[in-house]
């Protein structure tokens, strides 16, 4: 009795022209949606615009996220997804730093995140002068975790007594609040101060600034701050 030929299974091939179609689509849909809550906010953006802006049907939108509000939620996982290859939070290397040279970097990193990636702090800001459920989404899947993360580092900071024991939360705030800002008044101050610099060369010296300032103080000496005190 011979023997049976059967077929070997194939592992996945290329994904076909329809698929990565879709997936094209899709991602698509996605960039164009963060700039758009980025700018206009989430109330003053419809599936209409876009649509529109896209270059597709409504229904288009409906067929790949079903609401508004799942497109919402997709776009910030989108862009915390791209957000990741730029600020690799938890990469060992960071974490090995000691506390005051950790905190540097994740400056440095919060700066670049938002030269590289604006949309993400722009839809924070809004959400969290609006408050509600979508704020609230935004702070449980991603925002306490990065957090928490920089609150660590700044305790083990005031624990090995290289920074002072000023509250946590403060310092944490001093660390983070500053990127979100200089990002919104970039325009202000290079109206102001005619400045010709690419947007991020400016921001990337004002990063080293701020680090400077934050950890050696604004002052030029002790005798200066003596006469002040």
């Amino acid at each position: 009795m011979g023997q049976v030929k059967r077929k070997e299974k194939k592992g996945p091939g290329r994904p076909t022209k329809a698929v990565t179609q879709e997936r094209d689509s899709r991602e698509l849909l996605l960039s164009v949606s963060a700039k758009l809550f980025a700018r206009y906010g989430y109330d003053g953006v419809t599936t209409v615009a876009i649509a529109k802006a896209v270059g597709v049907r409504q229904s288009m939108i409906h067929y790949h996220f079903k609401s508004k509000a799942l497109l919402w939620e997709e776009t910030i996982h989108y862009i915390m997804q791209k957000r990741k290859e730029v600020f690799p939070i938890n990469d060992p290397a960071i974490t090995a730093l000691p506390p005051v040279e950790r905190a540097k970097t994740h400056i440095r990193l919060l700066f670049d995140t938002s030269i590289k990636e604006p949309e993400y702090g722009r839809i924070f800001q809004y959400e969290a002068i609006a408050g509600g459920e979508r704020f609230q989404w935004l702070m449980d899947h991603y925002v306490r975790r990065s957090v928490a993360i920089i609150d660590r580092t700044i305790a083990e900071a005031v624990a090995s007594g290289e920074i002072r024991d000023l509250p946590v939360e403060h310092l944490t705030a001093i660390v983070s609040v500053p990127r979100y800002l200089s990002v919104v008044f970039e325009a202000i101050v290079r109206d102001m101060h005619n400045i010709d610099a690419p947007a991020h060369e400016y921001l990337s010296g004002l990063c080293e600034t701020y680090i400077d300032v934050l950890f050696n103080g604004m002052l030029k000496s002790p005798n200066t701050q003596a006469r002040l005190t």
